[in-house]
């Protein structure tokens, strides 16, 4: 058994010499003199702050009536180089009181001059929620450049099943960053950790107590021990993670270790695989109170479907039923700004309440939607930026809300219940990451979180008088995720300034001020498109220079500079969701004017047609300018590689919007 443990070991981790620094970790409290003097990190000067050493161990402790736990100890010193990193000195450890607990919590601060300050018990404040979180809050005092912070706290969770994922790279330098895990020999985990180069991975098996004495010659006892995998990741000398703009996800391409237990098996016994398959996952999921039972057992949701039935009896197709259902629950709860895929309510106490989680919405809507008739499945996904998800694995703790699947006319319909202003069939951006698993207990299923495209159609009347000013009369027809977004700007906006497009328009030209506030259409309702008007006066969307007129006839963006402002593309480009964007644009300058001067004509296409632009001017017979430019976009995700040959077009696309056409006054 030592032979086939420990070859399971070096398949995992590998082998390496073992490094003289940071052998036998720092001792807490005491700080080199070096430390205390050094004002950069090297090689990279720009830093505002270094971590010198991060340290997560992982343990395991047992008693006769909970079982197994977790128990992990951090120990952080990180550099204060610049005051930009100040706020680092402000720190807040989260964590569920039901099942976790913080505790041995020191900290000090080194001042760069020599001293070292501890913080007292008084110092740490501890805040709670009404939904189980818990947080420890503590602040550093004497707080200057070149000051090292320090501190070091201990974790305990009743489950195994998901240690702490480990990151070692982080938005500053590190100077090391180390994982280790004393695992005893009756769980097996696996790793999913991504690909890294690190300093050190090693595994040996080494004696530590560890549970009760199952009597078993081979596992020892608690007074010998019993041979435990011990395992040991660093990495050292690490760059700042170099976030780019239009990443999701990012945290996939930061070097860590997530470890996910896989089964376990105690002497005497046999196995107890940990992961089935989804299947029986989804099995289990609806064996849940919280999960299955709270939508399909009628005498959980009897009083919801009493306040809702007639709304949706009234309802004629399933298209209307699932309208009706839908809006009575976005109309009758709230979100309380907690995600989850489990309720933590009956539909019946939800209903009472008026508020709940992402679950207890959905679930609601559930219980609705199968007692009209519909059939309706749980959603589950991975909250973008959350991770993209595992599908190989049946790793429930990776999804982070519950939506609900159904269809129309044999297509996919999502649901996704919490903003009056969004209509069904658009999930909420935060969910649209890419899968989502259907937990449809006849056949569980993972699919495309694919949604409608959204388009923004915008008319702008452009007016240039003799000194350049414009005056702009601008009508829009707004879809999707436009119209939603345009419908949640309008209910929060303080002034016209704030309102949708005008927004928009006033950050690129800040000289701009609305002339006449916007208006929506009287027939508007939140499953249509927005139509919607406004006026401004816009002083720098026009330059009059001697005799010449230069008009920048685009006032909304499509693309942003973002997007073309690196050589090299590290991660992938996802965007939200597709979209199509088209300017139709009339210009009148003052008479004795003409045309001078325009970009080209353009047509672009991606490869394989997932992006297209077109941009064409045409001087009309009273002498106006009519300007269209079209931009539409398919495909949401593009791997890095793909860059270098989209590059082109975002700048050709983002030099167009940017272009002024330009006017000449004849003599």
């Amino acid at each position: 058994m030592k032979v086939t443990r420990l070859l399971f070991l070096l398949l995992v981790v590998g082998i390496h010499p073992l490094a003289a620094q940071y052998e036998k970790g720092l001792e807490f409290g005491r700080v080199s003199k070096e430390d205390r003097q050094l004002t950069t990190v090297p090689g990279d000067s720009t830093a505002s702050a270094y971590v010198l050493y991060d340290h997560l161990d992982l343990a395991y402790r047992y008693n006769d009536t909970d079982g197994p736990s977790l128990f992990e100890t951090h120990h952080r010193r990180v550099k204060l180089l610049k005051p930009a990193s100040f706020d680092l000195a402000n720190v807040s450890l989260h964590y569920d009181r039901d099942h976790q607990s913080i505790d041995n919590l020191r900290a000090v601060i080194h001042l760069p001059d020599g001293g070292t300050i501890q913080l007292r018990d008084t110092d740490f404040v501890s805040d709670r929620d009404s939904d189980g979180r818990a947080t420890v809050k503590f602040t550093f005092p004497r707080v200057v450049a070149g000051a090292i912070i320090e501190y070091t706290y201990s974790r305990s969770q009743e489950s195994i099943l998901s240690p702490t994922v480990y990151y070692f790279q982080e938005s500053i330098p590190v100077r090391w960053a180390e994982y280790t895990a004393l695992i005893p020999p009756y769980y097996q985990y696996m790793s999913l950790a991504n690909p890294a180069q690190y300093h050190l991975k090693e595994a040996k098996l080494s004696l530590a107590e560890f549970g009760p004495s199952f009597g078993v010659v081979t596992y020892g006892s608690r007074v010998n021990g019993i041979e435990h995998s011990e395992l040991r990741w660093v990495m050292k000398d690490l760059a700042a993670f170099e976030r780019q703009p239009y990443t999701n996800n990012a945290e996939d391409y930061i070097p860590r270790i997530r470890l996910q237990l896989q089964k376990v098996q105690y002497p005497g016994e046999g196995p107890r695989p940990i992961f089935s398959d989804w299947e029986e996952t989804v099995n289990s999921l609806h064996d849940r109170q919280d999960f299955g039972r709270y939508y399909r057992k009628k005498g959980n949701y009897a009083k919801l479907w009493k306040a809702a039935e007639d709304a949706i009896a009234a309802a004629g197709s399933d298209r209307e039923k699932i309208e009706a259902a839908y809006r009575f629950v976005i109309d009758r709860l709230s979100w309380n700004g907690n995600y989850g895929v489990l309720a933590s309510a009956s539909p019946n106490a939800v209903l009472d309440d008026g508020t709940g989680n992402s679950a207890d919405l959905n679930i609601c809507l559930l219980a609705l939607l199968n007692e009209a008739g519909i059939t309706a499945h749980p959603l589950l996904v991975s909250l973008r930026n959350s991770g993209a998800p595992i599908e190989v694995y049946p790793v429930v703790n990776q999804f982070d809300h519950l939506m609900v699947y159904t269809e129309l006319g044999g297509q996919p319909f999502l649901l996704d219940a919490n903003d009056p202003d969004r209509p069904a069939g658009l999930p909420r951006v935060a969910a649209l990451n890419h899968r989502g698993w259907v937990a449809d207990p006849d056949r569980p299923r993972w699919i495309d979180i694919d949604v409608p495209a959204a388009r923004r159609i915008v008319m702008q009347e452009i007016s240039v008088t003799e000194d350049g000013t414009a005056s702009v009369a601008l009508r829009s027809r707004l879809e999707s995720y436009f119209a939603f977004s345009a419908r949640s700007e309008l209910r929060n906006a303080k002034t016209p300034a704030e309102a949708p497009l005008a927004a928009e328009i006033i950050a690129r030209f800040p000289e701009a001020e609305v002339t006449m506030p916007g208006t929506v259409a009287a027939s508007d309702v939140p499953t249509a498109p927005l139509d919607y008007s406004l006026k401004l006066r816009i002083p720098s969307a026009a330059t009059a220079v001697n005799d010449y007129l230069y008009v920048q006839p685009l006032l909304l963006s499509v693309l942003d500079d973002e997007l073309d402002d690196v050589e090299r593309r590290l991660y992938p480009i996802d965007f939200e969701f597709p979209w199509e964007q088209r300017f139709i644009v009339n210009i009148r300058v003052p008479e004795g004017y003409v045309l001078d001067e325009t970009p080209p004509a353009l047509k672009v296409r991606a490869e394989d047609g997932s992006m297209e632009g077109t941009y064409a001017t045409n001087v009309m017979v009273d002498g106006a300018v009519t300007l269209i430019f079209n931009v539409s976009l398919t495909r949401t995700f593009y791997p890095a590689d793909q860059y270098t040959g989209l590059r082109d077009m975002y700048r050709r696309i983002i030099e167009l919007q940017n272009s002024p056409l330009v006017f000449r006054r004849e003599h």
